[in-house]
């Protein structure tokens, strides 16, 4: 095992501070609050106007719960933010939102430790030379290009995880079970290859809500490498047509004006019923008149906030928490060393946040990490 280099004050590296207070969604007052350090000074330790002392540094980990040795570590991995997707409706703190910023790029930096050992999917979207024999403005058309491409036929995607994640898509479930939160993306940049990581929202696990929402964010993908501006493209409109191919549905919507109908839809297709009763609209089944009524229906019924079926669980993301399995299964690394290997490339975290941004199970990484540290009380009585 390599000897652990002692720290220099001197080393501290502010940017290391900010990206730890920005993981842990705290602004400068309440970190000063919570650390009984003076703004000003934290302001200072952050620009590297000045270093703390070690009582400070203490301090910062402490209330951050971040490793003393991460303070000190020059940042090896640069990574650019190309682009970012994030829902206006969003109900969540905007200093929530920049800390789920920094921990996806900190999941892309563990994707990228990982291709070392593993194999992952290329990114695989259509270009637009691709899609240069159709009219890219036209949603159905982009949509029907898509699956094409992917080489999918017109049957039902009941897997949307699976899908993207096997064309490249980085996938974190690190939110799931956070209230309010909403799905997102970011396109970022590791020396010249990008990649888009989307991070679920708090989608109740549900298959349907989950394919849903991922459809809309491939809508976002898709349109931002074709360069289709934002006023001229609707994620959603994108995303039943991804979903629900419209001459299949068609020959679905054999009663396109009775809710209990879409029930046995939904069953077949995995997509929420309002979507289906948007897309019968879209596709010219039903009038304006008709489709403001079902909606209201659905509200009466509760639909709006749960509708039939969404206990149906959705596939969890599984590309990272694979990778780990198989460095253990095939005795690349032992579960100490994939920690103190992340440690080496830059990524110093203790092993419960690891576990939350690759999805591993609680107490996979920290048990295994502890029992290397326990204390054995000596018994004088034996």
């Amino acid at each position: 095992m390599k000897e652990r280099k002692q720290m220099n004050l001197k080393d501290f590296n502010g940017k290391k501070l900010k990206s730890a207070r920005t993981f842990r969604a705290k602004t400068i007052e309440q970190l000063s609050k919570e650390t009984k350090i003076n703004k000003k000074d934290l302001k200072a330790f952050e620009e590297n106007k000045y270093v703390p002392n070690i009582e400070n540094t203490l301090k910062l980990s402490n209330i951050l719960n971040f490793p003393k040795e991460y303070f000190y570590k020059n940042e090896n991995i640069n990574v650019v933010v190309e682009d970012s997707h994030f829902n206006p409706q969003s109900k969540l703190p905007r200093v929530e939102e920049i800390s789920y910023r920094e921990k996806i790029i900190i999941i892309h930096k563990i994707y990228s430790f990982m291709e070392n050992y593993i194999k992952f999917p290329k990114e695989n979207l259509p270009s637009r030379k691709v899609m240069s024999d159709i009219n890219i403005n036209d949603i159905e058309s982009l949509a029907y290009k898509t699956r094409e491409f992917w080489d999918l036929n017109s049957t039902p995607i009941v897997n949307m995880v699976n899908l993207l994640e096997s064309k490249g898509i980085i996938i974190s479930g690190m939110n799931v079970d956070r209230k309010w939160a909403t799905i997102f993306t970011q396109k970022q940049r590791i020396s010249k290859e990008s990649k888009y990581i989307i991070s679920l929202g708090n989608d109740k696990k549900s298959a349907s809500i989950r394919n849903y929402t991922l459809a809309c964010e491939l809508g976002y993908i898709i349109s931002s490498e074709l360069r289709i501006p934002n006023k001229q493209f609707s994620e959603d409109e994108y995303a039943c047509a991804f979903l629900l191919p419209k001459d299949i549905f068609l020959e679905d919507l054999i009663h396109p004006e009775d809710l209990d109908y879409y029930v046995e839809l939904k069953k077949k297709w995995i997509v929420p019923i309002s979507a289906m009763i948007f897309r019968a609209y879209n596709l010219g089944k039903i009038n304006y008149k008709k489709y403001n009524y079902l909606v209201n229906e659905m509200d009466k019924k509760g639909w709006l906030i749960e509708e039939p079926l969404d206990k149906m669980k959705g596939s969890s993301p599984t590309y990272l928490k694979r990778a780990v399995e198989l460095l253990i299964e095939n005795k690349i690394m032992s579960v100490n060393s994939i920690v103190s290997s992340l440690d080496e490339f830059g990524i110093n975290l203790y092993p419960e946040d690891l576990e939350l941004l690759m999805g591993l199970k609680k107490g996979l990484l920290s048990q295994e990490v502890n029992k290397k540290s326990k204390v054995i009380k000596f018994d004088s009585k034996k």
